[in-house]
């Protein structure tokens, strides 16, 4: 399907897609993360040939949960956990952040957390 999908949740109105789990109320970034499907850490690790000659500089990062191949990289990049990137949005718009959707795209290769802040707005 051109949505790449893998899994989500949203909450209110189904994406156009049709594709996630319906939920009835925004969650915390803590419940976001498990019903999104987010709740896996990336591994970063060493790459060999067919003759288990090591590729020195690269990386593979791996999905702990099912061990699928997320992407190659150079040993300087960065993993930034799913975890990290909820605690980032928590920080960035502050107290009572919930969570509208959020979900994992091209296999796991791209996670979205859409998060809005409560106060003073309310829901």
């Amino acid at each position: 399907m051109a949505a790449n999908v893998e899994s989500m949740f949203y909450v209110r109105e189904t994406p156009w897609h049709g594709l996630g789990t319906k939920v009835l109320s925004a969650p915390s970034s803590s419940d976001a993360l498990r019903l999104a499907g987010l709740d896996w850490q990336v591994l970063q690790e060493p790459i060999y040939t067919e003759t288990e000659e090591r590729i020195e500089g690269y990386k593979a990062n791996v999905r702990d949960s099912d061990r699928r191949v997320l992407g190659v990289v150079t040993d300087r990049y960065k993993v930034i956990q799913n975890e990290e990137a909820f605690a980032f949005t928590d920080e960035l718009l502050g107290e009572g952040v919930r969570y509208e959707t959020a979900g994992s795209l091209l296999g796991g290769r791209k996670v979205h957390p859409a998060g809005i802040p409560l106060w003073p707005f309310g829901l």
